[in-house]
Protein backbone atom coordinates (compact mmCIF):
# COMPACT_ATOMS: atom_id res chain seq x y z
CA UNK A 1 0.00 0.00 0.00
CA UNK A 2 2.76 2.38 1.01
CA UNK A 3 4.40 1.53 -2.35
CA UNK A 4 0.92 2.58 -4.28
CA UNK A 5 0.48 6.12 -2.16
CA UNK A 6 4.56 6.63 -3.57
CA UNK A 7 4.07 6.11 -7.08
CA UNK A 8 0.65 8.04 -7.20
CA UNK A 9 2.89 10.94 -5.66
CA UNK A 10 4.84 10.83 -8.08
CA UNK A 11 2.12 10.77 -11.17
CA UNK A 12 0.79 14.12 -9.33
CA UNK A 13 4.34 15.43 -9.10
CA UNK A 14 5.21 14.94 -12.93
CA UNK A 15 1.85 16.41 -13.70
CA UNK A 16 2.23 19.27 -12.30
CA UNK A 17 5.27 19.60 -14.03
CA UNK A 18 3.90 18.91 -17.34
CA UNK A 19 1.28 21.48 -16.39
CA UNK A 20 -1.56 18.76 -17.43
CA UNK A 21 -3.23 19.69 -13.69
CA UNK A 22 -4.86 23.05 -12.78
CA UNK A 23 -1.77 25.64 -11.91
CA UNK A 24 -1.94 28.51 -8.86
CA UNK A 25 -1.36 31.60 -11.51
CA UNK A 26 -1.99 34.61 -9.94
CA UNK A 27 -4.51 36.71 -11.40
CA UNK A 28 -3.34 40.05 -12.72
CA UNK A 29 -4.69 43.01 -10.31
CA UNK A 30 -4.19 46.42 -12.51
CA UNK A 31 -3.37 48.59 -9.60
CA UNK A 32 -3.44 52.73 -11.55
CA UNK A 33 0.44 54.56 -11.76
CA UNK A 34 0.95 57.80 -12.32
CA UNK A 35 4.47 59.52 -11.50
CA UNK A 36 5.69 63.16 -12.21
CA UNK A 37 9.15 64.64 -12.44
CA UNK A 38 11.50 67.62 -13.26
CA UNK A 39 14.24 65.95 -14.82
CA UNK A 40 17.90 67.28 -16.93
CA UNK A 41 18.74 65.67 -20.06
CA UNK A 42 22.00 65.65 -21.48
CA UNK A 43 23.48 65.12 -25.25
CA UNK A 44 25.80 61.64 -26.26
CA UNK A 45 26.55 62.39 -29.24
CA UNK A 46 27.73 59.31 -32.03
CA UNK A 47 28.72 58.83 -35.67
CA UNK A 48 24.99 58.96 -37.48
CA UNK A 49 24.11 54.98 -37.92
CA UNK A 50 21.44 53.63 -39.93
CA UNK A 51 17.98 52.79 -36.76
CA UNK A 52 14.94 50.53 -38.22
CA UNK A 53 11.69 51.56 -36.43
CA UNK A 54 8.39 50.34 -37.76
CA UNK A 55 10.50 49.07 -40.34
CA UNK A 56 11.87 52.46 -41.82
CA UNK A 57 15.45 53.10 -41.63
CA UNK A 58 15.97 56.38 -40.34
CA UNK A 59 19.52 57.93 -38.51
CA UNK A 60 20.71 58.54 -35.53
CA UNK A 61 22.77 60.23 -34.26
CA UNK A 62 22.84 60.85 -30.61
CA UNK A 63 21.49 59.19 -26.92
CA UNK A 64 19.67 61.43 -24.62
CA UNK A 65 20.32 60.43 -20.94
CA UNK A 66 19.21 62.17 -18.16
CA UNK A 67 16.74 61.97 -14.77
CA UNK A 68 15.66 64.12 -11.62
CA UNK A 69 13.02 63.75 -9.01
CA UNK A 70 9.44 62.82 -8.46
CA UNK A 71 6.90 61.49 -6.91
CA UNK A 72 5.09 57.64 -8.45
CA UNK A 73 2.41 55.95 -6.80
CA UNK A 74 3.44 53.02 -4.13
CA UNK A 75 6.92 54.41 -4.08
CA UNK A 76 6.18 58.21 -2.61
CA UNK A 77 9.75 60.47 -3.25
CA UNK A 78 11.85 59.35 -6.10
CA UNK A 79 14.76 59.60 -8.58
CA UNK A 80 14.78 58.57 -11.95
CA UNK A 81 17.12 57.95 -14.47
CA UNK A 82 16.67 57.38 -18.27
CA UNK A 83 18.14 56.55 -21.81
CA UNK A 84 17.01 57.03 -25.50
CA UNK A 85 18.68 57.03 -28.54
CA UNK A 86 16.70 59.31 -30.94
CA UNK A 87 16.43 59.01 -34.69
CA UNK A 88 15.68 61.45 -37.10
CA UNK A 89 14.75 61.17 -41.09
CA UNK A 90 18.73 62.26 -41.33
CA UNK A 91 21.76 63.62 -39.83
CA UNK A 92 20.46 66.95 -40.35
CA UNK A 93 16.99 66.88 -39.33
CA UNK A 94 15.62 67.08 -35.79
CA UNK A 95 14.45 64.49 -33.88
CA UNK A 96 11.27 62.11 -34.83
CA UNK A 97 11.02 60.17 -32.00
CA UNK A 98 13.42 57.71 -29.64
CA UNK A 99 13.79 54.25 -28.76
CA UNK A 100 14.78 52.49 -25.77
CA UNK A 101 18.72 52.74 -24.42
CA UNK A 102 20.12 50.75 -21.95
CA UNK A 103 20.89 53.04 -18.09
CA UNK A 104 23.43 50.73 -17.77
CA UNK A 105 25.34 52.14 -20.34
CA UNK A 106 25.39 55.75 -19.29
CA UNK A 107 28.38 55.94 -17.04
CA UNK A 108 30.76 54.65 -20.18
CA UNK A 109 29.60 57.87 -22.28
CA UNK A 110 31.99 59.84 -22.96
CA UNK A 111 32.76 63.49 -21.21
CA UNK A 112 33.28 65.96 -23.70
CA UNK A 113 34.79 69.36 -23.59
CA UNK A 114 32.03 71.42 -24.37
CA UNK A 115 29.11 73.70 -23.30
CA UNK A 116 25.72 71.96 -22.26
CA UNK A 117 23.82 70.18 -23.12
CA UNK A 118 26.62 67.51 -23.77
CA UNK A 119 27.57 65.79 -20.20
CA UNK A 120 29.44 67.24 -17.99
CA UNK A 121 31.40 66.14 -14.97
CA UNK A 122 29.41 65.10 -11.99
CA UNK A 123 26.12 64.60 -13.78
CA UNK A 124 25.68 60.91 -13.37
CA UNK A 125 28.51 60.20 -10.73
CA UNK A 126 26.20 58.22 -8.55
CA UNK A 127 24.73 56.34 -11.00
CA UNK A 128 26.95 53.66 -11.26
CA UNK A 129 26.55 52.88 -7.50
CA UNK A 130 23.21 52.75 -8.06
CA UNK A 131 23.11 50.43 -10.83
CA UNK A 132 25.30 48.59 -8.41
CA UNK A 133 23.24 48.60 -5.86
CA UNK A 134 19.85 47.55 -7.49
CA UNK A 135 21.41 45.05 -9.20
CA UNK A 136 20.56 46.46 -12.67
CA UNK A 137 20.33 44.22 -15.60
CA UNK A 138 20.58 45.98 -18.99
CA UNK A 139 17.21 44.10 -20.12
CA UNK A 140 15.16 41.71 -18.80
CA UNK A 141 13.30 38.93 -21.05
CA UNK A 142 14.53 40.88 -24.25
CA UNK A 143 13.32 44.14 -22.53
CA UNK A 144 16.14 46.87 -22.45
CA UNK A 145 15.79 48.63 -19.53
CA UNK A 146 15.39 52.18 -20.47
CA UNK A 147 14.06 53.76 -17.31
CA UNK A 148 14.39 53.56 -13.85
CA UNK A 149 11.95 54.91 -10.76
CA UNK A 150 13.67 54.20 -6.98
CA UNK A 151 13.59 55.45 -4.03
CA UNK A 152 15.66 55.68 -0.63
CA UNK A 153 14.17 52.68 0.58
CA UNK A 154 15.25 50.09 -1.92
CA UNK A 155 12.07 50.03 -3.89
CA UNK A 156 12.60 50.10 -7.77
CA UNK A 157 10.35 49.63 -10.50
CA UNK A 158 12.07 49.14 -14.07
CA UNK A 159 10.37 50.21 -17.75
CA UNK A 160 11.20 49.66 -20.78
CA UNK A 161 9.80 51.94 -23.70
CA UNK A 162 8.00 50.63 -26.76
CA UNK A 163 9.94 51.44 -30.03
CA UNK A 164 8.51 53.47 -32.12
CA UNK A 165 5.22 54.00 -30.04
CA UNK A 166 6.32 57.15 -29.70
CA UNK A 167 7.19 61.06 -31.26
CA UNK A 168 8.50 64.28 -30.74
CA UNK A 169 7.12 67.61 -31.89
CA UNK A 170 7.87 71.29 -31.34
CA UNK A 171 5.60 73.11 -28.57
CA UNK A 172 6.98 76.18 -29.30
CA UNK A 173 10.43 77.88 -31.08
CA UNK A 174 12.36 76.55 -27.80
CA UNK A 175 10.33 73.48 -26.17
CA UNK A 176 9.94 69.89 -27.27
CA UNK A 177 7.33 67.61 -25.98
CA UNK A 178 7.81 63.96 -26.22
CA UNK A 179 5.43 60.74 -25.75
CA UNK A 180 5.64 57.20 -26.36
CA UNK A 181 4.40 53.86 -24.53
CA UNK A 182 6.53 51.89 -22.03
CA UNK A 183 6.21 48.36 -20.31
CA UNK A 184 7.24 47.23 -16.44
CA UNK A 185 9.71 44.72 -16.82
CA UNK A 186 10.29 44.15 -12.84
CA UNK A 187 11.89 46.20 -10.14
CA UNK A 188 13.34 45.64 -6.38
CA UNK A 189 12.11 45.57 -3.58
CA UNK A 190 8.26 45.74 -3.19
CA UNK A 191 8.34 45.24 -6.98
CA UNK A 192 10.80 43.14 -7.61
CA UNK A 193 8.42 41.10 -9.68
CA UNK A 194 6.00 44.01 -10.94
CA UNK A 195 4.87 43.66 -14.58
CA UNK A 196 2.42 46.98 -16.15
CA UNK A 197 1.95 49.68 -18.89
CA UNK A 198 2.11 52.93 -18.80
CA UNK A 199 1.55 55.95 -21.06
CA UNK A 200 4.46 58.83 -20.90
CA UNK A 201 4.31 62.28 -22.06
CA UNK A 202 6.73 65.43 -21.17
CA UNK A 203 8.68 68.14 -23.01
CA UNK A 204 12.42 69.65 -22.58
CA UNK A 205 13.37 73.16 -23.21
CA UNK A 206 16.95 73.23 -25.92
CA UNK A 207 17.90 76.12 -24.81
CA UNK A 208 18.26 74.94 -21.07
CA UNK A 209 18.84 70.87 -20.36
CA UNK A 210 18.23 71.48 -17.34
CA UNK A 211 14.88 72.23 -17.87
CA UNK A 212 12.62 69.46 -18.45
CA UNK A 213 9.79 66.86 -17.31
CA UNK A 214 8.70 63.34 -17.53
CA UNK A 215 5.21 62.56 -16.73
CA UNK A 216 3.35 58.98 -16.84
CA UNK A 217 0.36 57.11 -15.90
CA UNK A 218 -0.91 53.45 -16.80
CA UNK A 219 -1.06 50.38 -14.81
CA UNK A 220 1.17 48.28 -12.45
CA UNK A 221 0.76 44.98 -11.02
CA UNK A 222 3.38 43.43 -7.81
Amino acid sequence: MQKIVVFGGRIIALLLLVGLLPSCKKDIEKKPFNLTSNTFYRISPIEPVPLVVNEVTYVSTAFFPGGGPGTASYIGEMNTYFNQQVYSESAEAPPLGSVAAPVTDIPSYPLLVGPLALIQAGDFTDLASIISSLRLPESIHGKIVSTIIYNSRGDAVFLSAISGAGSTFPISETVVGFNGKALITGGRGRFANAIGEIDYEGRFSVVNPNDANYNAEGWIDF
